[in-house]
């Protein structure tokens, strides 16, 4: 009854600016998205329209709501995202753009991810970590005769040269080098072409159309290559081969679909989150000295292994709490398929339906002093998916999720053993919806000598999590 009755009232939320409506408040999460999204919360509840009297975007705030939206991807779609269909399907950037499990639902979605799923299970994800320790090494090794990097691009190198020789088993330095360069530009170009879709000379559009069919020119040399050899040793190959019951596979555009999106979905959040992993050691120095120890009691100066990885509890710890600070994404967006109830109060069918990750993480009834970089906590916490959800939750959670994991494990346990890093004095370091570090990490590199100091940083970081005074 209760239902029923908050069904009849409008939906909660701020005023609408003239002529913006919905948009106004799209404007505010775009400039101000951390302390924007808790106001909305403080302020009006765990239903939350962005503007009152429209229900174009409203805001699902909580455990409870993020179950009720993850759970049912048949009411709540992830697919038909509206700034895909502002593209041409009959292009390669078009067909990058919709070939991926981020823009499919239903059966299409559910069979594609039993496809892929055995190129992500744990045998095969341990055949990549020599490539990972491989491609570290050479990374620290570069680092030898530098005194300061700006940590967050040197992390964006790093996993970008793993995505690309993981995933496409690229042996050649050369062209490894061309990869990455294609495949960061694209990523690069694309965030522009939204606000003008249009193929004109000059316009980022037109740059993206340029890479993209590059870009699958190199794709489809690459499979054609990999069936006559018959190669196994990345994922790209495992996808490849990969039949159900039927004896379906994936077709060339979808095998050069999802590769894209794999790339793009893991080597942009998995270098922030490195980069925030390292600043927030660096601000925490007895944490940072406590995982030290914990490194050298168990690793002795060695590269780890993988059975040693999964040993190290406190490193466990602090990248599921950097993680939790600092999720991948900040929000998701599910759309209504139909008129529904959404905690009380009626959507019609095509609501964007927004949730969020950052918010969940920061509600206190889950996390006790949430604001607070505590990874011990994780020794004895447990939550659920839809109250933990830095990889999302439900069918479309992230099929990355344990390759993620031992990366930045392998990433943190090598590094952190040679080097001490210890931020400019009063950087600026602030961040954006996308979790992205900006205008990077300014750092100092010392070889590892335990010699762990608070440096003091400015921007909106500290709106983000509560840093110690001394």
């Amino acid at each position: 009854m209760a239902t029923t009755m908050a069904s009849r009232h409008a939906i909660p939320g701020p005023r609408s600016l003239p002529l913006l409506s919905w948009r106004g408040g799209m404007l505010k999460l775009y400039q101000r998205p951390f302390s924007f999204l808790r106001d909305l919360h403080a302020t009006y509840g765990d239903v939350v329209t962005l503007a009152q009297g429209t229900s174009t975007y409203v805001c699902a705030f909580g455990p409870d709501l993020n179950f009720q939206v993850l759970s049912n991807p048949q009411l709540f779609q992830a697919g038909g995202d509206v700034s895909v269909t502002k593209f041409r399907q009959d292009t390669a950037f078009g067909k990058l753009m919709s070939q991926n499990l981020m823009q499919m639902d239903g059966e299409k979605h559910r069979q594609h991810r039993r496809l892929m799923q055995p190129a992500f299970h744990r045998q095969q994800i341990a055949a990549y970590h020599q490539d990972m320790m491989s491609l570290t090494q050479q990374l620290l090794e570069s680092w030898r005769e530098q005194t300061q990097i700006n940590v967050h691009r040197e992390m964006q190198d790093l996993t970008l040269r793993i995505a690309v020789k993981t995933l496409f088993g690229v042996y050649d330095e050369e062209e490894l080098q061309h990869v990455g360069t294609l495949l960061r530009d694209m990523t690069r170009s694309m965030l522009l072409t939204m606000a003008l879709p249009y193929d004109i000379p000059g316009t980022p559009y037109h740059r993206v159309l340029r890479l993209s069919e590059e870009l699958t020119a190199f794709m489809r040399a690459t499979i054609a290559r990999k069936r006559a050899h018959n190669e196994e040793a990345d994922v790209l190959s495992a996808l490849i081969h990969a039949h159900d019951e039927e004896g379906a596979t994936l077709s060339d555009d979808e095998l050069i679909g999802h590769a894209f999106a794999l790339f793009v979905a893991g080597h942009e959040t998995t270098a922030n989150a490195l980069s925030w992993i390292l600043l927030l050691l660096s601000q925490h120095p007895q944490v940072c000295a406590e995982l030290l120890e914990e490194l050298d009691g168990a690793l002795q100066g060695s590269v780890p292994t993988l059975e040693q990885l999964s040993q190290l509890s406190l490193l466990d710890g602090v990248i599921k709490e950097s993680l939790r600070l600092f999720p991948p994404a900040a929000i998701g967006i599910r759309i209504a398929s139909e008129a529904c109830d959404l905690g009380g109060y009626a959507l019609p069918k095509g609501t964007n339906v927004v949730y969020s990750e950052f918010l969940t993480h920061r509600l206190p009834e889950l996390y006790t002093n949430p604001d607070h970089f505590l990874p011990k906590r994780w020794a004895s916490l447990t939550r659920s998916p839809y109250e933990y959800l830095p990889f999302s939750a439900g069918r479309h959670m992230c099929i990355g999720l344990s390759f993620a994991t031992q990366e930045m494990k392998v990433v943190l346990a090598m590094l952190l053993q040679r080097y001490r890093l210890e931020p400019v004095p009063n950087a600026k370091i602030s961040t954006q919806l996308s979790m992205r570090p900006v205008p990077g990490i300014p750092m100092h590199v010392f070889p590892q000598d335990r010699s762990f100091k608070r440096v003091p940083v400015r921007g909106t970081i500290h709106q983000l999590v509560e840093l110690p005074k001394a």
